[in-house]
């Protein structure tokens, strides 16, 4: 199952999608509980398929339950239930949830390590970005005028399912909703004037753009360690790579992560990025992954203080 959110008609919803539409799972799960002279049907869907991704998780293979007998009553409707399906061209993407946290991955992609000279190192290397900076497919990534040039990390990740401590590699799948594309984008000036403006630099408003949807683990292909990733400038292919030069894979990344730190349902763990590249207000980016599908956002300016730049000497290396 695809999942994810959107909003029509001022509404937000939680839909599967497939076949260029999408299902309003709450919705279609009313229908298919008032055929069954369900009492109460209004309450029982929003007790048993929450309109809201965090509290679905958070019910796990209940909702899981409830969001399949849902699409499977639409599906053999011939998607013909009245109010439940949409075309995409209908609907405005959100981001499926706010995580409660985003745990990224560095310099995993050996492609990319060695292109830019990082030495190897031997344990992963994560950071937090901030769940204030998550925006949705096809939504604007506002680059701050006067701060730099700015790069576009595209980053096959997992959304996590339950509440979890020192999980073994070998028991990861027990761990993980499914998977997503996470763009991790980076004020490149802000984090090579000095490292410890990294935080800054990743964490600006709408600077987690994440989606389109979640893909269940049964809809992925068999390895999701050989999966073909594209990263388009204005349409035009910039990079092509593979999950296969990933040097450490969910398993390896979430038992290191938690050994220290607990991970909540819906957080979001990302592998890091294959060789990244920069872009500019007036510019659309795109991440495409093997199995998820198209990560895209247009890119706009937005008016800031200039004064912290200048303060820095920013624009020296601009």
């Amino acid at each position: 199952m695809k999942l994810g959110s959107f909003e029509i008609g001022g509404k937000k919803c939680l839909g599967a999608f497939e076949n260029e539409k999408v299902i309003d799972l709450n919705a279609a799960y009313r229908k298919l509980l008032v055929e069954k002279g369900t009492p109460d049907p209004e309450a029982v869907a929003g007790s048993e398929l929450p309109i809201d991704l965090l509290p679905f998780i958070e019910k796990n293979e209940t909702a899981l339950s409830a969001a399949e007998e849902a699409l499977d009553y639409v599906r053999k409707k011939d998607y013909g239930v009245v109010g439940c399906v949409h075309p995409l061209s209908e609907i405005t993407f959100r981001a499926s949830h706010r995580p409660p946290k985003i745990v990224c991955t560095g310099t995993n992609y050996e492609d990319y390590r060695k292109l830019i000279g990082i030495p190897f190192s031997p344990v992963p290397l994560v950071f937090l970005k901030s769940p204030s900076a998550v925006i949705g497919h096809e939504e604007t990534i506002y680059l701050p005028t006067g701060y730099g040039i700015f790069y576009h990390e595209w980053e096959f990740s997992c959304v996590i399912s339950k509440r979890c401590k020192r999980v073994p590699k070998e028991k990861v799948n027990e761990v993980i909703l499914g998977y997503t594309i996470l763009d991790d984008i980076t004020a490149r000036s802000l984090e090579a004037t000095n490292r410890e403006f990294q935080p800054w630099g990743k964490n600006i408003d709408t600077f987690a753009p994440m989606g389109p949807w979640i893909v269940t683990p049964d809809e992925m292909p068999k390895n999701i360690y050989d999966l073909r990733m594209v990263r388009r400038l204005n349409g035009k292919v910039e990079c092509e790579s593979n999950t296969s030069n990933m040097r450490l894979g969910f398993g390896e990344i979430i038992e290191f992560v938690t050994s220290f730190w607990t991970l909540e349902p819906g957080d979001v763990v990302t592998t890091a990025t294959p060789p990244a590249g920069p872009f500019k207000a007036g510019d659309v980016i795109e991440g495409e992954i093997e199995g998820i599908g198209v990560l895209r956002n247009p890119v706009a300016d937005i008016d800031v203080d200039r004064k912290y730049a200048q303060q820095i000497d920013l624009e020296d290396i601009v």
